[in-house]
């Protein structure tokens, strides 16, 4: 098969990092998710902690950011950057998590995009084992913050709903599949192919 790119979107504690470097890993393609970051933030000679602090709180309108910071470390700068960081990376197949690089790349002929959920009652299991997710005293309300922190990113880089299934070209339930997750999707990308 030509270049492909496979786009994971989750919520969080779904599992989503661990599914798609599993993915990667399965198609022996390389795996980006927070890497995008450093790979922008050095290529464009920027602060990977602003780029952070972006993609984590990007609330204010384009002309507020602009009164914080020079032009080019705006918020939509930032995005734009990281989003041709994204299009480079997807010139050779790759398994991108996050970062709204289903729509980036909606134009890639041969993108796989995925959308991964769970109950709330698996995403705290799998929360309370990752220590890097379980950083609040309710993963709960952690859950649920960084859901609509994840829809309002979304929404505001591509006027899209984030987790709307007509966004993706297939949605997964990783509590119900747990680890065969990974396998799913490697075989709906060779059934595609």
């Amino acid at each position: 098969m030509d270049n492909f790119v496979v786009t994971i979107s989750r919520e969080y504690g779904s599992g989503g990092h661990d599914i798609g470097k599993q993915l990667a890993e399965l198609l022996q393609i390389p795996f980006y998710d927070k890497e995008i970051v450093d790979l922008t933030a050095r290529k464009h000679s920027i602060d990977a902690h602003r780029l952070c602090e972006m993609e984590e709180d990007s609330k204010l309108p384009f002309s507020l950011a602009q009164s914080f910071g020079s032009l080019s470390e705006s918020d939509e700068q930032l995005f734009i950057l990281q989003a041709k960081t994204i299009l480079e990376l997807a010139q050779s197949s790759c398994v991108i998590v996050g970062r709204c690089a289903d729509f980036v790349l909606k134009n890639h002929p041969k993108r796989f995009s995925f959308f991964l959920y769970s109950g709330m009652k698996q995403r705290v299991e799998h929360m309370k084992h990752k220590p890097g997710l379980y950083k609040a005293s309710d993963p709960m309300q952690q859950a649920i913050r960084m859901d609509k922190r994840r829809a309002a990113y979304y929404k505001y880089y591509t006027g899209q709903e984030w987790g709307q299934p007509a966004n993706y070209h297939l949605c997964v339930d990783t509590g119900m599949l747990g680890p065969k997750t990974a396998e799913l999707l490697k075989t709906f990308i060779e059934l595609k192919k």
